[in-house]
């Protein structure tokens, strides 16, 4: 038990950083090449303009990045479909004919993010 507590402590870090380095801060808001977040306004006219089934989250109940993200989706306001695959299999299988090996695993408006939830990426994809 106490080398999982350590591994666990281990990918906080190291994900807390990439996170640094990919120009996000640690609760997860999008920052823009002139280093600024977008404002709440914005993000919550963002949320308001997707509809039903444009943001798909392949998740699981146990993965605590799965979580960070569907903190970060429902602080903002976003309507996305949770499929977790702790919970139906069918989740699972459709995750993996995307050819997605991790979770959580996002579609949005047919953008595939294969490596996992960024912020950025997100509202890059829904501004398509």
């Amino acid at each position: 038990m106490p080398k999982l507590f350590l591994i666990l402590i281990l990918a906080g870090a190291v994900h807390l950083g990439w996170r640094h380095y990919a120009g996000t801060d640690v609760a997860g808001a999008a920052t823009v090449a002139s280093g600024t977040s977008p404002s709440l306004d914005e993000l919550q006219a963002l949320a308001r303009g997707v509809g039903p089934g444009e943001v798909v989250m392949y998740t699981t109940s146990e993965c605590p990045y799965s979580a960070q993200a569907r903190s970060w989706l429902s602080q903002y306001g976003f309507a996305y479909t949770d499929c977790n695959m702790s919970i139906d299999r069918r989740c699972e299988q459709e995750m993996q004919s995307y050819g997605g090996n991790g979770v959580p695993y996002l579609i949005v408006r047919g953008h595939h993010m294969k490596d996992g939830f960024d912020s950025d990426e997100f509202i890059a994809a829904l501004r398509r």
